[in-house]
């Protein structure tokens, strides 16, 4: 079977009730935005309590915002970071740096010491460059989701450095630019910045929904509230942004 074909197959029983469930996909809605500084922001995810979001960017800079857009400082490193998730049983911050092409860690509570978990060999033998890591998620049983830029690539990794799998969602995806994986549909939101659009998948990469917003300059980063019925968006521009998009869930 090819792998179009069974890209669709799970696509249908997806939608049939099988698979992952019968599943209503979210409707967007009206969003708002706040200036927030942190430079290049580029990844995004609620901390341990939910209480915050913890933010990165291109700059080396990790901070905490507030759901009003005020952000404080939790560590500067030099390094290019363009994504974050956070382990929820450990409380450990995963951070995916581009350029080096590795996923790093820093350990709870303090979070002040930056550690290479892992490198993601395949984008450093492709010499992906600046087209390389963008996005890191936790999944579940100590593994990650990391993403590329260049062939829109998802790379399953346990925290120890051990390869699980590689998929691509270059179908529908020029890039992945942001991901959240949300366990209580066992579905994938994917940000592309070039097109302006956010991607809800399955976990094998079949797409199910399309979500436009061209009102966003840069979106690098998407983390999913649920709890607050909204999802998160950080645009990576020159006055950097936090959006806050309503969707009914």
């Amino acid at each position: 079977m090819s792998r179009s074909m069974l890209i669709w197959l799970t696509a249908v029983l997806v939608f049939s009730g099988c698979g992952q469930g019968n599943i209503r996909m979210p409707v967007m809605g009206a969003s708002a935005v706040y200036e927030v500084d942190v430079e290049e922001i580029s990844g995004l995810c609620l901390d341990a309590d939910k209480s915050a979001l913890i933010s990165c960017g291109d700059q080396g800079l990790v901070k905490r915002i507030t759901f009003d857009g005020e952000a404080s400082e939790v560590l500067v490193y030099p390094a290019d970071m363009e994504g974050i998730t956070l382990h929820p049983a450990t409380g450990d911050l995963y951070l995916a740096i581009e350029g080096r092409q590795e996923v790093a860690r820093l350990a709870a509570p303090s979070y002040d010491t930056y550690e290479t978990a892992f490198k993601v060999q395949e984008a450093i033998d492709g010499n992906y460059r600046n087209g390389g890591l963008e996005a890191v998620e936790y999944y579940e049983d100590d593994v990650l989701w990391v993403g590329s830029q260049t062939g829109a690539n998802l790379w399953q990794y346990k925290v120890d450095g051990t390869l699980v799998s590689k998929i691509t969602l270059s179908d529908f995806a020029t890039e992945i630019a942001g991901l959240c994986y949300e366990p209580e549909t066992g579905l994938l939101w994917v940000t592309d910045s070039n097109l302006a659009k956010i991607f809800l998948c399955t976990t094998e990469g079949a797409l199910l929904e399309t979500y436009d917003v061209p009102f966003i300059e840069n979106l690098e980063s998407i983390c999913v509230d649920r709890g607050r019925g909204c999802v998160w968006v950080a645009s990576d521009e020159d006055s950097p942004k936090l959006y806050r998009i309503v969707f009914d869930f």
